[in-house]
């Protein structure tokens, strides 16, 4: 067979780029198996003291693309005997979009990271949104404030949950992103249609993995954030923010874990890893900073978690309860703990001062966290096998006509 004349080879091999192209773009960020992914299941009570008509998950990371999420709940995650296995069904707002998302969303360039989004959402370019007034998350009252006993909102926990202020979140990924925040969409005043960002209550959890040493194993580290401002004063900086207790297990795992092994009681009713983790830190003060104090560090870091042969996969649960001890009096709201309330928190020491008083309140919600040493790639969607397979099929047309 003849060589085809360079001007042909050129526009051959200029076609055969465009397919390669199409083949890897799909893949663009660090999702090859060997990276590490992470997991979280919550329930997020709606304390904005306004409907919300959508729900965000945000990534901010300019290495995180879309091609990176894995397991998503209302989108992708089946449940077989709720909502009649359909997973729309499990979630309020019945509709789901994950979108990569830039500075410059018009061109598309500046890539900053992936929202996820449930019910309306704030349009990148326009900035308008389009609402369903009948799909909204109840407002919860701050005079008879909403008590989730875990995992009361979604259908497969509560037959009710439609009627609760809460709604019920998770999502798998396969890299860790830098930054992860959740958004309440709200409007911006009754009956505007217009939609805005409010900081839900519940924080993301920050893994952060080391590698192993020479001589040292590979380990993680989990960080979570208070991200509440102070709640019936959120413009006064110099506040501080609502006061909780948190208490931290932990457990770790021989095999990958998904979204389903951070639900307490699956469908089949037995016991999981998370429902036997063991106690890793218990009765923690969780309290936002006020917002004019940048030289108080109020992360909550775990202790430093080993990952030895034969461990895949770390899981964590945050269970959050109201702090009902003293304040400072100098009505800053600061959380003012005695060694009474530290050492004796729930007043369970009979011989104590103040046995049976306990400083602990309702159960208001919890994070369930998950971290895969080892994450499998995200398998391709059809549009992007679809794409691929174009590609080639121009490949090979054009190699056909010029032999």
């Amino acid at each position: 067979m003849t060589s085809a004349p360079a001007p042909c080879r050129t526009r051959l091999n200029r076609l055969a780029a465009a397919a390669l192209a199409a083949l890897v773009l799909p893949a663009v960020g660090p999702v090859a198996a060997g990276t590490v992914g992470s997991l979280a299941n919550f329930d997020a009570i709606n304390d904005t003291g306004k409907p919300a008509y959508g729900f965000e998950i945000e990534f901010e990371d300019a290495s995180f693309y879309a091609i990176s999420v894995g397991s998503v709940f209302g989108y992708n995650r089946v449940f077989g005997g709720v909502a009649g296995g359909d997973p729309l069904g499990v979630v309020r707002f019945g509709k789901v979009s994950i979108d990569d998302y830039y500075d410059d969303p018009v061109n598309k360039t500046g890539h900053r990271g992936v929202r996820i989004s449930y019910g309306a959402k704030i349009d990148a370019i326009t900035g308008i949104s389009v609402i369903d007034p009948l799909k909204f998350t109840p407002a919860n009252d701050p005079a008879s404030p909403y008590s989730t006993p875990g995992e009361s909102c979604w259908p497969g926990a509560n037959g009710n949950w439609m009627a609760n202020p809460c709604d019920h979140y998770g999502v798998s990924t396969a890299t860790h992103p830098a930054v992860t925040r959740y958004n309440w969409l709200v409007e911006t005043a009754p009956g505007s249609g217009v939609l805005t960002k409010q900081v839900a209550g519940i924080p993301a959890v920050d893994f952060v993995y080391t590698p192993p040493q020479q001589n040292a194993p590979a380990n993680v580290v989990a960080r979570i954030a208070p991200v509440a401002p102070h709640p019936e004063q959120p413009e006064r900086v110099d506040l501080w923010g609502d006061p909780f207790w948190v208490k931290v297990t932990k457990t770790k795992v021989g095999r990958n874990i998904d979204l389903g092994d951070l639900l307490v009681n699956q469908d089949d009713g037995e016991e999981n890893e998370i429902e036997r983790a063991e106690v890793e830190t218990e009765w923690k003060i969780f309290q936002k900073r006020p917002l004019i104090r940048d030289d108080i560090n109020d992360v909550l870091e775990s202790p430093e978690v080993e990952i030895n042969e034969g461990d895949k996969a770390v899981m964590r649960r945050y269970e959050f309860f109201r702090y009902t001890g003293p304040l400072n009096v100098d009505g800053s709201g600061e959380v003012d703990c005695n060694d009474f309330c530290e050492q004796d928190p729930l007043g369970l020491d009979a011989a104590g001062d103040h046995a049976g008083i306990s400083f602990v309140g309702n159960y208001v919600g919890q994070q369930m966290a998950g971290f895969n040493v080892d994450q499998a790639g995200v398998v391709p969607e059809p549009q992007t096998w679809a794409l691929m397979l174009a590609g080639l099929a121009l490949v090979g047309r054009v190699a056909r006509r010029r032999r």
